[in-house]
């Protein structure tokens, strides 16, 4: 019995990794879209205005602001690899082949600097260690590639500082996208709209359910397929270990045992080591597959065991008030 309920424990962490193995594949769909979207994660802001007011404008009043920090904003034209950065604080960067990414720094620089993807790095002009981008009648100091060993539109993309000093671009904002996204999220959203005049504010990508957006169920129904099935498993592999639980109320040493402390011994040992199965598999996935949210893979993990639980708690009870055990 022990034997076979050790079998069970090794299930039970089996479909533990298999759970960590789908959420591993769903995090690098994730990070293959925030490449493509120059860096921006899902809750990102598009703010539309008809506004005539410059980017140094604007950057000097968002940099009045004290109250505003952890973010980026992407200026940026429709159609166009070029993109006019402004920032404060902790906000999210891209991954690097070289050099570095902006800080705080370069936002308060009157000489503009540029970042740029790895194919846009092949055509720099270097004539000592430096590198150089060539926009317009100027050479701009690059002093980062950013991009991965898998293609994506961040490799074609070109990201030039702007501060509250200098822009390369003159244009009005209204000739622009207005990308703004924070860290862990986008805080003082009210602030954002007010100081660009705000004409429309939409989700870069649609947000029409409550929780998560159409898109994002249409690009990963796969996903919630795959928890369908992890949880299907979980309650397999329970139902296979009540099997086990009659069997042990049938021998004749549990004739003389107590149904309520029979209960309670039976699901607190399942408790304990479906815990600990889930646990390490768990580990082992989360130590040798991609994994971007821990935090959200430890929620469906906790959720799992805790439908597993409760599964084989109602059952074991709907089990004992059918065997004859007093």
């Amino acid at each position: 019995m022990l034997k076979r309920k050790s079998l069970l424990v090794a299930l039970l962490a089996l479909v533990a990794f298999l759970g960590v193995f789908f959420f591993s594949q769903m995090n690098r769909v994730v990070y293959q879209d925030l490449l493509d979207h120059a860096g921006l994660s899902t809750n990102a802001q598009v703010i539309e205005t008809k506004s005539n007011q410059t980017i140094v404008a604007a950057n000097q009043q968002l940099a009045a602001k004290t109250k505003l920090t952890d973010y980026q904003v992407q200026y940026r034209r429709p159609h166009s690899h070029t993109i006019f950065m402004y920032g404060a604080g902790n906000f999210k960067t891209l991954p690097l082949v070289s050099g570095r990414f902006f800080s705080d720094s370069d936002f308060t620089s009157p000489v503009p600097v540029a970042v740029v993807g790895q194919n846009v790095a092949q055509k720099l002009y270097t004539p000592t260690n430096q590198s150089y981008l060539k926009y317009g009648d100027r050479y701009l100091s690059v002093i980062g590639v950013v991009g991965t060993k898998k293609d994506s539109q961040l490799d074609d993309m070109i990201f030039i500082s702007t501060s509250t000093q200098q822009s390369l671009s003159t244009k009005a904002l209204r000739n622009f996208d207005i990308r703004l996204d924070g860290k862990p999220k986008l805080a003082h959203l009210t602030t954002f709209k007010h100081l660009f005049h705000a004409t429309s504010v939409k989700h870069l990508v649609p947000q029409s359910t409550p929780f998560v957006g159409l898109a994002w169920l249409q690009e990963y129904w796969w996903f919630g397929g795959a928890l369908i099935l992890i949880v299907a498993l979980f309650v397999g592999v329970a139902e296979l270990w009540l099997v086990l639980a009659r069997r042990m109320l049938k021998t004749a040493s549990f004739y003389t045992d107590d149904a309520v402390a029979f209960y309670w011994r039976e699901l607190r040992h399942f408790a304990v080591w479906s815990l600990v199965a889930i646990i390490l598999g768990g580990l082992v996935g989360a130590w040798r597959l991609y994994i971007l949210q821990y935090d959200l893979l430890t929620v469906l993990l906790v959720i799992n065991y805790l439908i597993c639980a409760l599964y084989y708690a109602l059952r074991l009870r709907h089990t004992l008030k059918r065997l004859p055990v007093r």
